[in-house]
């Protein structure tokens, strides 16, 4: 899929800028939202043009989506990707207010690492960096004292939710997937510890004074990169919480199968539009 699309800068980290692909609907179209995109690569891979074939597809269906650069591994390490992210949703709260005049039109979406980010970055969403925020707002710079990245949902898809759990499982694998899981995983985290502090069912058993954004996530029935008990495990904890969590099956699909032409994504994307007009209007 094709679509409209600009890449502009929207947030610098001291003397490091960032882009986000900006996604416009067909023009004449209502606007129904912005629908921020984290993009997957194992905490250390690809960037903002990862989502296109969805991006494009949500853009068509009327959101705006803003799919993003961030600072990755092995150049930077947990918890600098998350803090950026929820940077990222302040200027799309922004852009949300400016585009639907509701700055609460807004949901994030990420795919694999992405997924997990995106809910990170929502569960803490006054994540404020040492290396202060400036962000791109009205053809300037600007300084942001306070982040506001709060959002009405989150689109997970297919996301390591337990990055030591991952990456536990990845060891157990002798294949050349495994031997990459592991190699990020250690090049963003660093340590133990970080994989377990950005562990998703800990946050929301633990840091009771959490957002819980509504959640709607795809699981692939065929996928090698994630076990199924770490996801199950995040739905039981982010329910027993008081959160909504929305499991999604795709049975036989392998891991990423949304960012192709597959026999379920269509399914997905019906889905996933479903789900966005529903959260925001919530």
């Amino acid at each position: 899929m094709i679509g409209d699309h600009a890449d502009i800068p929207y947030l610098r980290r001291g003397k490091k800028e960032l882009l986000a692909r900006v996604w416009n609907p067909p023009i004449g179209t209502p606007i129904r939202g912005v629908v921020l995109d984290v993009h997957g690569g194992a905490w250390c891979d690809r960037d903002r043009r990862a989502g296109s074939h969805y991006d494009a597809a949500l853009a068509g269906a009327g959101f705006s989506v803003v799919a993003i650069d961030f600072r990755c591994g092995p150049e930077h390490q947990h918890p600098d990707a998350s803090t950026d992210v929820s940077a990222a949703a302040h200027w799309a709260r922004l852009r949300a207010k400016q585009l639907t005049g509701d700055s609460d039109r807004i949901i994030s979406i990420g795919s694999s690492s992405g997924g997990h980010l995106a809910l990170l970055a929502a569960l803490r969403p006054q994540s404020i960096d040492a290396h202060g925020t400036e962000m791109y707002l009205n053809e300037k710079w600007e300084e942001q004292e306070s982040i506001d990245g709060r959002v009405t949902g989150v689109g997970v898809f297919w996301a390591p939710v337990d990055p030591f759990a991952r990456y536990m499982y990845a060891r157990s694998l002798d294949t050349a997937l495994g031997k990459r899981l592991v190699a990020n995983t250690d090049a963003y985290f660093g340590t133990e510890q970080a994989m377990t502090d950005a562990c998703l069912s800990r946050i929301v058993t633990e840091e009771t004074e959490t957002q819980l954004p509504e959640v709607w996530f795809a699981r692939a029935g065929n996928d090698q990169n994630v076990p199924p008990q770490m996801v199950d495990e995040l739905a039981s904890a982010y329910r027993q919480a008081g959160g909504r969590f929305t499991l999604k099956h795709y049975p036989r699909a392998a891991h990423g199968f949304g960012h192709r032409e597959t026999k379920q994504t269509q399914h997905f994307l019906d889905d996933l539009c479903r789900w966005l007009d529903g959260a925001i209007e919530s």
